[in-house]
């Protein structure tokens, strides 16, 4: 019985993992609310889920959801839906086999092979485009997300019509 779930049933699995050198990792504890599943499938869901438990890590630390500062639902869901296009296009660049791509990636040489993966493509971007502040662009007093000279763009592309 699990107290911190308010006295629930659980079954609770100790494991070991290996890691890619062949050590065993520390215990971990793998805690389920199907009691009725076996240790094995335990074991098992946990390492179906782990896939996107990367993602998660990746959106909370790499991206910034972490500290997301916004303060209403509507801002929240704006900034949650511009992060996931943001790490779904990385996460795309990173399959696609082309030179540009491979390009970024070459600020870590010291990286055996340089592989292409979608951590070396945003690090890459991120070197090229450090110096754009994004998080200034969004206007509080609208509400809107405004890049720099936007309005004039906007004018001058009517004017040129």
């Amino acid at each position: 019985m699990a107290h911190f779930l308010g006295g629930r049933l659980v079954r609770v699995v100790w494991c070991e993992f290996k890691s890619e050198s062949g050590h065993w990792k520390k215990a971990h504890l793998l805690l389920s609310t199907d009691a009725i599943l076996t240790p094995e499938q335990i074991i098992e869901a946990y390492g179906e889920r782990w896939s996107i438990e990367s993602m998660f890590n990746q959106l909370k630390l790499s991206w910034g959801l972490k500290e997301a500062w916004q303060q209403t639902r509507q801002t929240l869901h704006r900034w949650v839906h511009l992060t996931l296009v943001g790490y779904g296009l990385i996460q795309l660049l990173g399959y696609l086999d082309d030179q540009t791509v491979r390009q970024l990636c070459c600020h870590s040489p010291w990286r055996k092979d340089n592989p292409t993966t979608a951590g070396q493509i945003r690090k890459g971007l991120l070197l090229i485009f450090h110096h754009v502040p994004v998080r200034q662009w969004w206007n509080r007093k609208c509400r809107k997300f405004e890049p720099p000279n936007w309005r004039g763009s906007e004018q001058d592309a009517a004017i040129s019509v």
